[in-house]
Order: C-alpha cells, then sequence, then structure tokens
C-alpha cells in the first residue's frame, strides 16, 4: 500500500543527496509570483525557475497554496489566462495526485 508520509520522506532523503540548490518553504513563497508571471508571460515557468517548479511538484502543502493562487488569478482573467494557468498546475502536479 502507498504510504504518502514514506514516499516524501524518501524523496526528501533523495534530495538531500543532491549537490545542487534547493528551495524551502519560505523562499518558494517569495518566488511564485515571478514564477506565474513567467508562465503568464510565455515563457516556461519550469525552465526559468527549476527550483520553484521542482519544490512545487515535491511538496503538496506549497503545491496547495500555489493552486489557491492560480484559482484566484484564474478568476480575475480571461479564457487564456485560465487555460495558461491550468497547464502551469498540470505541470508541478506529480501523476500520481492528478
Amino acid at each position: 500500500m502507498f504510504d504518502r508520509d514514506v514516499f516524501k520522506a524518501v524523496m526528501g532523503e533523495l534530495g538531500d543527496t543532491r549537490e545542487e540548490e534547493k528551495l524551502g518553504c519560505d523562499e518558494c513563497f517569495e518566488e511564485v509570483d515571478r514564477f506565474v508571471a513567467a508562465q503568464l508571460a510565455g515563457l516556461s515557468a519550469a525552465q526559468a525557475m527549476p527550483l520553484v517548479w521542482e519544490h512545487l511538484y515535491i511538496c503538496g502543502e506549497c503545491r496547495d497554496e500555489f493552486g489557491a493562487l492560480l484559482d484566484a488569478l484564474r478568476a480575475a482573467g480571461g479564457t487564456s489566462v485560465s487555460e495558461t494557468l491550468e497547464k502551469l498546475r498540470r505541470d508541478v502536479t506529480p501523476p500520481y495526485e492528478r
């Protein structure tokens, strides 16, 4: 049976073996508006800000906050904004959570 807590712990340990820089939740939160702005400007947010993308992909709590931001922006934007934001949400959501 799949245990999400065990999975997150294992992924965290794997992440700690990398020499690359990582973002914590606070740093991710500080950058998420630029991440969304990059996507809305037509850039690949994942390529422009890979550390933010990676953090959102592995951190369910930050991804939930990110989803709330996307919902608010979608409500304020038009159809093209809505489609762009939905693509961005899918990009940071692991397949097992879709």
